[in-house]
């Protein structure tokens, strides 16, 4: 009898891992996750990827962070969640920035039965479960803060967009013209500039802008590497802050100095921390809870940063508990 006690202990002891849940864990493999970055990990998409390493910490997933070579380039990143796939990744999170181009490795994860959430800017017919970003809203936000601020002068704006094909940062400019229609003094585009997500490239291309264009007196940049390209053409062109306007984007260090020092009189911060967060969070609750998002489009927040509150807007950004 002891002894068929003992077996039966033993046997208990040994199938009880295979009935294992949670933990990242499913029976006795770990779960992985792989974040495809849109491009190598800036002061921006540094902080995505602590959001989403912090998070997959937490549940037990192995996080896996890959990027291509050339930032946003479309081809590259369909390869790298193809090669998720085939690593058997069981969730996926990417920045669709061409929602086209990117349609068949979306059609891929799905065929292949990998949810994957989308972060920063959104692709409705994807087959996404989330999408965690702010949206084309950051331009009216942005946009009414220029409009208070210069008053009953014309706007004169350059637009530096990282991608001139990019659905959200069209969305973002769309936004912005919009929010631009109030300014009692009028308001007009001179020219619309591509960054190539490259700060030497956009300096140069702002030294142009500028030279061409003398009477800007607004530079709107979405990216986060404009502000301070066009701080830096500015200042080299003799152009002093009373003339030009600089709104950036995102609160990479260079800009953050910019607004500090009055060269540079905003930024819009978006809540990356929460972005890579929040995806791993919504991958886990539906593999491993089998729990579809609350919301399918979750506003990730942001807000302008100017010498008002640069010292105290990090405080919430990464609180779970304070966001909405």
């Amino acid at each position: 009898m002891k002894k068929v006690t003992i077996f039966v202990v033993a046997l208990l002891l040994a199938v009880a891992p295979l009935f294992a849940g949670g933990g990242g864990q499913k029976g006795q493999k770990q779960l992985s996750f792989t974040f495809v970055l849109p491009m190598v990990p800036n002061e921006i998409w540094v902080v995505a990827k602590e959001g989403f390493e912090t998070r997959c910490n937490e549940l037990g997933v192995k996080p896996v962070v890959v990027m291509p070579s050339t930032p946003n380039d479309v081809n590259q990143m369909n390869n790298l969640m193809e090669t998720a796939i085939a690593e058997g990744a069981a969730g996926v999170i990417t920045q669709p920035t061409n929602p086209e181009g990117m349609q068949s490795a979306f059609d891929k994860l799905t065929k292949a039965g990998i949810p994957f959430a989308l972060v920063n800017s959104d692709a409705p017919n994807s087959g996404r479960i989330i999408s965690v970003g702010t949206g084309g809203s950051v331009g009216d936000t942005a946009g009414d803060y220029i409009v208070k601020k210069l008053g009953n002068q014309e706007i004169r704006y350059i637009t530096a967009l990282w991608s001139l094909t990019a659905s959200l940062a069209i969305d973002i400019h769309n936004h912005y013209i919009d929010a631009f229609k109030k300014a009692s003094g009028g308001a007009r585009e001179v020219v619309l500039l591509e960054t190539q997500s490259d700060q030497l490239h956009i300096t140069s291309e702002y030294q142009n802008a500028f030279a061409t264009y003398p009477n800007a007196n607004v530079s709107v940049n979405v990216c986060g590497f404009g502000a301070a390209g066009a701080a830096k053409a500015a200042s080299e062109a003799g152009i002093g802050p009373e003339k030009i306007f600089i709104m950036g984007i995102d609160d990479i260090q260079e800009t953050l100095d910019g607004i500090k020092s009055g060269r540079i009189q905003a930024t819009m911060t978006q809540n990356f921390y929460r972005m890579g967060y929040e995806a791993a969070d919504a991958l886990y609750q539906k593999i491993v809870n089998g729990k579809n998002p609350a919301k399918v489009v979750v506003d990730s927040g942001s807000m302008v940063v100017d010498m008002t509150n640069i010292n105290s807007y990090k405080q919430d950004m990464r609180n779970p508990a304070t966001w909405k």
